[in-house]
């Protein structure tokens, strides 16, 4: 990937999220290099990646709001 690395703050940005949010996924297995004491560097790569992990199938949501309604009956 040729867009390089991004510092927590550029990289919560690309992925639209706050830095307390992207210090979490840090936190949760995003994948990261810790360069020195305190430099965080994410590849632009590894952020697409964790996120492909929490696609969702438009399908699989529709079974599980039938299924929700179905148990409020």
């Amino acid at each position: 990937d040729n867009r390089g690395y991004a510092k927590v703050k550029q990289a919560a940005k690309y992925a639209g999220v706050s830095e307390r949010t992207f210090r979490k996924w840090l936190k949760n297995g995003l994948r990261h290099s810790r360069v020195s004491a305190g430099m965080i560097l994410i590849s632009y790569a590894a952020i697409d990646e964790y996120l492909l992990g929490f696609e969702v199938n438009e399908n699989h949501v529709d079974d599980i709001v039938d299924e929700l309604c179905r148990s409020c009956n």
